[in-house]
């Protein structure tokens, strides 16, 4: 930003700024001085009274001391530095007048006028606002001093000598003070206009800083006319700390400054623009808020276009209009309460004020109409369309009945279709997430109370954002019990989305858990769902995301649904799948010991409950084919493994005889399956080398640092345990993932003893082939 005084010098308004400045400034001097020359005058007819000769009436001489009073009068009331000079010539042209008639019949009225004329304009040179009001006032008063020196007989042939020296004293000394104290005034300003503006601007980025934009921006509402439109923008960079924290604070410097052309770029002079601190930026514009809100997606446009050193930046943008009688303050904190907003809901957007609240979509079964008395279903408006609910329902697969239903935000058209979920959910700058989110709890609870049976849970979707919402547990229970629904017959199923900390998250929770809410997480392994959040939100349900249904181990195609449902049942949390779709997915859900299942093939949304009969049929079904399969699996598993059993054990008593350990495992290594041979001492350490097989050289991503087994000690594996609690028996384990090979593996091992000492001879198969059964109780 320039600050220089060649810059305001070069404004284009910086002469009417500094003419105004000084009418301010010299309005009281000019009243005192001139005042006091209203009192010499009256002196001076006083005097002219007392000599002796003709005389003007003394109504007329008196008459010029009115008429200066009233200019007197008229200087403080003036607004215009023109009406302020013409007032000032006026005076000086009435004073001349005065000083004519009071000399008019003088012997010698030289000794009486030349005096005054001199010093009127000389005293009257700094009270000149300008050096054109000077000019004409000054010029006018000797114009009409001459005429009247020349009319004095007594002057005749001293009129040039008189005239000349009333000139050459008066004139030049007129001007020297005129023109100095113009200047000393200019310079004063020039001061005080270069301290204002670095008082009111930023530094940094050139705009007004906080205090100057609070200040204009009160003045600009307090002179609003009565149907007038104003409206806030807050504006906050997105993640600016971690622009300083990464490239340093030059870098964050350079933004600001990048960020505020864009502004100024975009904005008018009817705009109010101002750094209020740090990242943030705020805006005063004389529209209303739609208008606003467009401006303010045009604002965010613009600040994408701004390079950072990793990309380019975005913003988030809150809007609130004025309204009428309220504070500079109370419409910023609006504009902030919805930039807040804004940022939670996951940055670069705009959104504009609270346009209704949770009250406002109060349905009619709140004031008092019973919810089960409504034929049909409970709809709210919403912009312009209706809002539903849709219930799923949820089944125990133990129990193979419905449990709970899920339910799920509609939006219905006039004639009944449905709006499209991406058109419902959309992001709006009038409408949030969050006030969405809180509508539907009222919508789906009205509607679950005429629908749900009483056994049976509600789940309802919240945002973690509404979820940590200060006071929403208590309103929530309120809602719910005012829907004859008590709080331990809803489940709370936070989701993946922004907004809450864990920290913020784990309190609410607990918040709700006092009210009876049960608590769910919904698509675990999918988003910003893990383990850490898992354990400290500690739900009571966990629902898995659909796709972790179909996920399997690379190569071996072994689902990892057992393993994780296992692991979350260690944890004490019951597990929910959804997206269950095919029958195979059922059958792989009851295999895996899921307690809940969820998706199409169980049923569809609807906006009415659907009988359970087929699906506990198709569940019941489920569980048949999971038991003759398990007989099946079984046998397929014992009739690959049994050979490698019987070898095993040829080879142990092999080596209790003494046959050298390559003749005994000979057979053994050449088996399809055989990755190596190998003996096992009591501290289940390796002893000697093992002997390859014929799948030893089967790529299997071998850990290279972890791939030789005889560094390692083995006692802790289940198939050393279980041989050595059985010896002389052939075991086998299910399968695992092998440390040293990287491979799916089966270990076949046998406890025995030589010499007195114990040791485990065992063999590992590659278990990676797809042919190969895997039992569900056994899953690696």
């Amino acid at each position: 930003m320039l600050s220089s005084s060649a810059q305001q010098i070069s404004d284009a308004g910086f002469l009417s700024r500094f003419h105004r400045r000084s009418l301010d400034h010299q309005r009281p001097l000019s009243t005192v001085t001139m005042a006091f020359t209203v009192v010499a005058y009256l002196a001076f007819v006083v005097a002219r009274s007392l000599e002796a000769g003709p005389v003007v009436p003394i109504q007329y001489r008196l008459a010029c001391a009115l008429c200066l009073a009233l200019l007197v009068v008229a200087i403080p009331g003036t607004k215009s530095t023109w009406v302020f000079g013409g007032i000032g010539i006026a005076y000086a042209l009435v004073m001349q007048a005065g000083i004519a008639l009071n000399i008019a019949g003088l012997e010698q009225p030289m000794l009486w006028a030349l005096p005054a004329m001199v010093v009127i304009p000389i005293c009257a040179a700094p009270l000149w606002l300008t050096p054109a009001h000077f000019l004409a006032g000054t010029l006018l008063f000797y114009a009409t001093g001459l005429s009247l020196l020349l009319d004095l007989p007594q002057l005749k042939g001293e009129v040039g000598i008189v005239c000349w020296m009333w000139v050459v004293i008066g004139l030049p000394t007129a001007a020297v003070f005129h023109f100095g104290f113009y200047w000393f005034r200019r310079n004063h300003f020039l001061l005080e206009d270069r301290l204002a503006r670095l008082a009111a601007t930023d530094p940094l980025t050139g705009l007004q800083n906080r205090r100057a934009f609070m200040e204009a921006a009160k003045q600009r509402l307090s002179s609003l006319a009565e149907d007038a439109k104003v409206s806030a923008i807050f504006i906050d960079i997105d993640y600016f700390k971690s622009l300083n924290d990464q490239f340093g604070h030059a870098a964050g410097d350079q933004t600001l400054v990048d960020v505020a052309q864009a502004l100024r770029d975009w904005v008018t002079t009817a705009d109010c623009i101002g750094r209020i601190g740090g990242e943030e930026f705020a805006l005063l514009r004389p529209e209303g808020l739609r208008a606003a809100v467009e401006f303010a997606e045009t604002l965010r446009a613009a600040i994408g276009g701004v390079a950072r050193p990793d990309g380019f930046l975005s913003a988030s943008f809150g809007v609130a209009e004025y309204r009428a009688g309220e504070s500079i303050m109370a419409l910023l904190d609006r504009a902030d309460e919805a930039l807040l907003r804004a940022k939670h809901s996951g940055r670069n957007r705009v959104r504009a004020e609270r346009a209704m609240s949770v009250d406002s979509v109060w349905l009619t079964w709140s004031e008092g109409l019973d919810p089960a008395g409504v034929s049909g279903p409970i709809r709210q408006r919403w912009e312009d369309h209706y809002l539903t609910s849709h219930f799923q329902p949820l089944y125990s697969l133990s129990h193979q009945k419905q449990v709970g239903f899920e339910a799920l935000l509609r939006g219905e058209r006039d004639d009944g279709t449905l709006v499209p979920p991406v058109v419902l959910f959309a992001p709006k700058p009038f409408t949030d997430e969050g006030d969405l989110d809180r509508a539907s709890h009222v919508l789906h609870l009205g509607n679950a109370r005429r629908l749900i049976p009483d056994d049976a849970w509600v789940f309802l979707n919240i945002l973690p954002a509404t979820f940590v919402a200060e006071g929403y547990p208590d309103e929530l229970a309120a809602i719910a019990r005012s829907a004859s629904l008590k709080p331990e017959r809803v489940v709370l199923e936070l989701l993946e989305s922004h907004g809450g900390s864990v920290d913020d998250l784990s309190r609410a929770a607990s918040q709700y858990r006092d009210h009876g809410f049960l608590i769910a997480v919904d698509d675990f392994g999918a988003g910003h769902s893990n383990l850490d959040r898992l354990f400290r939100i500690r739900p009571d349900l966990v629902k898995l995301d659909g796709e972790l249904i179909r996920a399997t181990r690379p190569g071996a195609q072994q689902p990892i649904l057992p393993r994780l449902v296992s692991l979350l049942h260690q944890a004490g949390m019951l597990v929910v799948v959804e997206g269950v779709e095919t029958t195979e997915e059922l059958i792989l859900a009851v295999e895996s010991n899921v307690d809940f299942a969820q998706g199409y093939l169980l049923g569809r949304p609807a906006p009415s409950i659907t009988p359970p009969d087929a699906v506990q049929r198709r569940i019941d079904h489920a569980f048949d084919v999971i038991a003759e399969g398990r007989t099946s699996q079984h046998a397929l598993f014992e009739s690959e493994v049994e050979p490698y059993r019987l070898a095993l054990d040829i080879a142990a008593t092999g080596l209790l005889r003494g046959v050298p350990k390559e003749d005994a495992f000979a057979d053994l290594a050449q088996r399809e399956l055989c990755i190596s041979c190998f003996i096992l001492d009591e501290a289940g350490r390796q002893v000697g080398l093992e002997v390859p097989g014929m799948a030893a050289g089967v790529q299997g991503g071998s850990l290279h640092p972890v791939a030789n087994p005889r560094d390692a000690r083995w006692d802790h594996r289940p198939y050393f345990r279980n041989a050595v609690l059985r010896p002389g028996v052939p075991v086998t384990s299910g399968p695992y993932l092998s440390l040293a090979s990287g491979r799916p593996c089966i270990a076949v091992t046998i406890a025995s003893e030589t010499e007195g000492r114990r040791c485990v001879v065992g063999v590992e198969l590659d278990w990676s082939l797809q042919r190969l059964p895997w039992p569900a109780s056994e899953q690696w």
